[in-house]
């Protein structure tokens, strides 16, 4: 690209997202659009949720299962460092640890719902300032990591029309100034919807569902694996163990919502 116009380009974006915004603002005002969770006005809220709606949401914090992320339900200074839940005791897990912005319910869950069966990609702009404000109290560090989303099947991916988890995890390397590394998995086998399963019948019907593309670039990485929703940690898990047979380093998850069992 010529010197002059690779200059440019970072002028052409911002033109591009005042114009996107001064639309938007516009057709605010002439089709105000409601809160999709209370049907209220959204002023003073975000693109699609209102700012009391925004405030219900509440992040998983500390104390919570060292390995899988699970809150503990505990009001004193309990647990300490290490502490593992009930199953994570009893069961290991491929991934090295996993955490979640935030519990898998009411507001939450209404945005992954609207975001991912809407479909509604756009809904990533409420979701990228959710990210922002998790990462900036989170005790995690992830330096030295790569980025990756769990992907889609493209029979599924050409019904939706997009990827959220690809979305999410680009919106997770922004905030984090990770390398994105889109394409360290693919999805060989569609297993179809796991939300009516059993936590076995869900283990049994992920198995062999990813593959590494390219094991000789997942070798030695760290990776940090991003979906929507965490709920008994199997898709996660087959995909952290395609990762860790290709020899990755560690390999971490991340999610936006999680199902508190």
């Amino acid at each position: 690209m010529p010197p002059a116009r690779a200059k440019a380009m970072p002028i052409f974006k911002k033109l591009e997202k005042l114009g996107r915004s001064l639309a938007g603002s516009v057709l605010d005002g002439l089709f105000p659009r409601s809160c999709i969770y209370c049907r209220g006005p959204r002023a003073g809220g975000g693109e699609f949720l209102c700012a009391p709606c925004l405030g219900e949401i509440t992040f998983i914090r500390r104390p919570y299962c060292d390995a899988c992320g699970m809150p503990a339900d505990i009001s004193y200074e309990f647990p300490a460092s290490g502490f593992l839940c009930g199953e994570c005791r009893k069961n290991s897990h491929p991934f090295d640890r996993a955490r979640s912005l935030g519990s898998y319910d009411t507001v939450l869950r209404e945005l992954v719902h609207f975001f991912k069966y809407s479909p509604q990609p756009g809904a990533v702009v409420d979701i990228a300032a959710l990210l922002k404000r998790y990462f900036a109290g989170a005790p995690e560090t992830y330096a030295g990591f790569y980025v990756a989303p769990v992907p889609l099947h493209f029979r599924k991916m050409r019904e939706r029309g997009f990827d959220q988890s690809f979305l999410l995890a680009r919106e997770v390397a922004s905030v984090l100034k990770l390398p994105l590394a889109s394409g360290l998995l693919c999805r060989v086998r569609d297993t179809g919807s796991q939300a009516a399963k059993t936590r076995a019948e869900r283990s049994r019907n992920i198995r062999g569902a990813f593959a590494v593309d390219r094991p000789e670039v997942v070798r030695g990485k760290d990776v940090l694996l991003v979906d929507d929703v965490f709920t008994t940690g199997a898709t996660a898990g087959e995909a952290a163990r395609a990762l860790k047979g290709a020899n990755a380093g560690r390999v971490n998850v991340f999610t936006l919502a999680r199902v508190v069992l």
